[in-house]
């Protein structure tokens, strides 16, 4: 059995607990658990007739059926290891096509349960060929929880995510200098990306630059400004790496100019704290809420408890960069081999000083392994 077909098979146990018995998905990650394809870039600028109807459907004992509009379908058998491909005729009527391929499934008085992010032309669509069915969300809590343990094959990619991570950031860091701006910065980020392999970001990188009087009400959600570096300010680094459907997630810190005391000591306390996490990080020996409370406590004990910025530590990654479960209070299941987390404590001083380290950990056997490998020593520039 090919690993999609493992997958598929605890899609279908999950189904069995959600009572659904049909599932459609559309372009998107549990597409691409289930079949491998990645949604082409124009997906969702493409506007051709009959588009609405591309998707992935199959049931508990029905093999999936892939329908395509036709823009989407060339070189498919080679993305694939589903073979029944219905393409969209031309001047064939999209919706009476996507009934008929629901109707092999006698979804009459049955659950149909639908892609969270569907559109809405797609559900009106199902809706009208099976008016005897109850539909429900496959939300991104009931998907995450079927894929928050990585397999083998996913782990291969997202390891190769971390290593163009690390080239990305060494690079970039080689072209900072005084006088560039946080959008200059974000766009080398982006280039360096690209150079390296990357398919492309899997967020828009994120580029906060913090000191030497800069403005106190500026929240640091607010990136890429015109902002420039100058002696005394902190660069903090939040971008991520897009390849072959994973994500990487991924931050550390710069210092432009001689470092201040207090912010040097914030970014070696957590540093620290998550080297020392992922030592904890083992299989069904804590949960995400503890490992949230780990940093915390260490941070505030290295005296920056007041400006440790705890919305929690992290969360779950894989197809998506952002997946559950999330690192934080409430998330009290005990985590398990194979599962990745993003581990990223930040402290942030208004005006002052803002440093965050992140990194893609999977939890194994007796510990943590980081993906990312680029070192943890402060990052000096100029």
């Amino acid at each position: 059995m090919n690993p999609y077909q493992q997958r598929l098979e605890r899609v279908r146990a999950a189904m069995r607990e959600w009572h659904a018995d049909i599932l459609f998905l559309n372009y998107g990650a549990d597409l691409t658990y289930v079949s491998g394809i990645i949604a082409p870039m124009y997906y969702h600028i493409l506007k051709g007739m009959g588009d609405w109807i591309t998707g992935l459907v199959f049931s508990l004992d029905r093999d999936p059926i892939l329908l395509l509009q036709k823009s989407f379908a060339p070189n498919i058998e080679s993305q694939t290891w589903i073979r029944d491909i219905r393409i969209l005729p031309d001047n064939e009527n999209p919706d009476a096509f996507l009934g008929n391929v629901l109707a092999e499934f006698q979804p009459a008085g049955k659950t149909i349960a639908v892609s969270k992010m569907l559109w809405g032309q797609t559900l009106l669509s199902l809706q009208a060929a099976a008016p005897g069915s109850h539909f429900i969300p496959a939300t991104n809590v009931m998907m995450d929880k079927v894929r928050v343990v990585k397999d083998e094959d996913e782990l291969q990619v997202m390891q190769r995510a971390a290593e163009i991570t690390d080239l990305a950031m060494g690079a970039t860091l080689k072209a900072l200098k005084v006088g560039m701006t946080e959008r200059d910065v974000a766009t080398e980020v982006d280039y360096q990306i690209r150079r390296h392999g990357g398919d492309g970001y899997s967020f828009y990188p994120g580029i906060i630059c913090v000191g030497n009087g800069s403005d106190p009400k500026r929240h640091i959600m607010t990136r890429n400004t015109e902002m420039v570096l100058a002696p005394g300010t902190t660069v903090a680094f939040d971008f991520g790496v897009l390849y072959h459907g994973y994500c990487s997630d991924y931050g550390r810190s710069a210092f432009i100019g001689e470092p201040r005391a207090d912010a040097l000591a914030a970014y070696r306390s957590i540093t620290r704290a998550s080297q020392a996490v992922q030592e904890i990080m083992a299989d069904g020996k804590s949960t995400p809420a503890q490992l949230a409370d780990f940093v915390r406590d260490r941070v505030t004990a290295d005296g920056f408890g007041e400006w440790y910025w705890y919305l929690g530590l992290g969360h779950g990654i894989g197809l998506e960069v952002h997946e559950n479960p999330w690192v934080r209070p409430g998330s009290d299941e005990p985590i398990q081999a194979g599962m990745c987390f993003t581990i990223e404590p930040k402290v942030w001083k208004p005006s002052v000083f803002y440093v965050r380290c992140e990194d893609v950990v999977v939890v194994g056997k007796d510990c943590g392994t980081s993906l990312t490998k680029f070192h943890y020593e402060p990052n000096v520039i100029g």
